[in-house]
């Protein structure tokens, strides 16, 4: 089973909702939360009307149940389904519904790094640690963002952890991160993600990590074998 990795590990501020305030700029309206931690659902797709590629890889054998299926065996954490969506890339919601974008799809369907990369990525938020069906309204707005800036870190260093073990590469990730920073207005950053720099370095570090622990545990098997015949 995977676990998530440490936010020591890439010098991250620990998880915010131990030091969780009632400070006077609070958000009371659950939506406003929803939109923040959880983003809005996406728009569904009329699966009638996509093209015929695309709607093969939402089919059972289709290579997003494929990598679906191998998330949930390292994991032990199944999905209840994928649904072609419209306006995302990818999210999930808290009933570990899977929705991807047809759009998305259509430009990088072909590459299987970047697909599982995604996934992984979403199938981090499923397994998070974050308490479901939580009033946030106690936290106050700045509070809010840094512990969704803390949720998606986590969420990319479990997609590098599980990209080794499932045997992708973290280049196409990483190449797409920087494609769509590159498109990215500079006056409006993005407040829900750490930087682009910052993403890349929690992936390629959780990958190497994970890395790391199977070479050195199969160094004690060996030696252990060793000692044990000797």
């Amino acid at each position: 089973m995977v676990d998530r990795i440490d936010s020591k590990m890439t010098g991250l501020p620990p998880l915010w909702i131990s030091r969780a305030t009632t400070a006077s700029k609070n958000i009371g309206n659950s939506e406003e939360i929803r939109k923040l931690l959880g983003e809005p659902l996406p728009r569904l797709a009329d699966f009638s009307k996509l093209k015929p590629e695309i709607a093969a890889m939402f089919a059972a054998n289709g290579v997003l149940e494929r990598i679906a299926k191998k998330l949930g065996t390292i994991t032990k954490r199944k999905h209840k389904k994928i649904i072609a969506s419209h306006n995302t890339i990818a999210c999930v919601d808290d009933e570990n519904t899977l929705y991807v974008g047809v759009e998305f799809l259509e430009q990088f369907g072909k590459d299987e790094d970047l697909l599982a990369a995604i996934l992984a990525h979403e199938w981090g938020h499923m397994i998070s640690e974050l308490p479901k069906g939580i009033n946030w309204s106690f936290l106050s707005f700045d509070e809010l963002l840094e512990l969704r800036r803390e949720e998606e870190a986590y969420a990319d260093g479990f997609a590098g952890r599980a990209l080794y073990l499932l045997g992708y590469k973290t280049d196409s990730m990483i190449a797409f991160l920087k494609k769509i920073n590159r498109k990215k207005n500079p006056k409006l950053p993005s407040l829900k993600y750490h930087n682009t720099a910052t993403r890349i370095a929690i992936l390629k570090a959780s990958f190497e990590a994970q890395e790391k622990a199977f070479e050195t545990a199969g160094k004690i098997f060996k030696a252990t074998k060793f000692i044990n015949q000797g």
